[in-house]
């Protein structure tokens, strides 16, 4: 194109564009440049969903003017091997996966559980040693010193034996909601209600047993008190 056709036509795109600006605002721009990304985000997304079937063809093309039919045939049956494969590899890891994470769970469960267990022993028989600890205290004498000196001990006694009380009360209420922890996220045989059952026994036992406990030493007491306490026999 000779020069001056070039300039000629450079002036009248300028004088579209100038018009084009004239006739359209900056919305109007916009909403046109818009358009246009629009459609090269379209046009981008169209190849990328055609790039399978292109890869195929191109296959199918290359291999069957090569190796002939049974070389692409080779070709499919190859894709299809390595996509099997890849499929159960990872279907195999994620089982294993799952699998040792149920183990784990389940372990730390059985672990848990007999904590627990061993807990509960140990809270019965501090609480049983609380409850005749206080009985002998209550059941002390006036006596001047050795009444004293012997309250003192008891009393310290008892102090630590509260204290074993508080540790093993949050030890329990710990127990407890780590064993619904292990109700909700770890396989068991037994249903979910059996479960939910055992946690009302397990949150109740604490209050049930203190009282049964009580009624029991106090009926104790009171067979105690029918025989004499102390009998002297003084010689004149």
């Amino acid at each position: 194109m000779p020069e001056g056709q070039l300039a000629i036509s450079q002036i009248n795109d300028m004088i579209s564009n100038s018009a084009a600006q004239l006739t359209c605002g900056p919305d109007c721009q916009k909403a046109r440049y818009s358009e246009e990304l629009k459609q090269k985000f379209l046009d981008a997304q169209a190849n990328v969903n055609a790039a399978p079937a292109k890869l195929d063809a191109a296959a199918k093309e290359y291999y069957t003017y090569t190796q002939g039919a049974n070389g692409y045939n080779r070709y499919l049956s190859g894709q299809v091997s390595s996509e099997a494969k890849d499929l159960t590899s990872s279907a195999s890891s994620t089982f294993s996966s799952a699998s040792d994470k149920l183990l784990a769970l389940t372990k730390t469960y059985n672990e848990l559980n007999a904590t627990y267990v061993n807990s509960i022993d140990l809270y019965k028989k501090y609480l049983i040693e609380n409850s005749v600890l206080q009985g002998k205290i209550d059941a002390i004498s006036t006596d001047t010193v050795t009444s004293d000196r012997k309250s003192f001990y008891e009393g310290q006694g008892l102090d630590n034996l509260n204290n074993w009380y508080i540790l093993l009360k949050w030890i329990y209420i710990f127990l407890i909601v780590v064993y619904v922890f292990g109700m909700i996220l770890a396989g068991s045989n037994y249903s979910f209600l059996t479960k939910f059952f055992i946690l009302v026994a397990f949150i109740i036992y604490p209050f049930v047993i203190v009282f049964v406990i009580s009624l029991l030493y106090e009926g104790f007491l009171r067979f105690l008190s029918l025989f004499p306490k102390n009998a002297y026999t003084t010689i004149v």
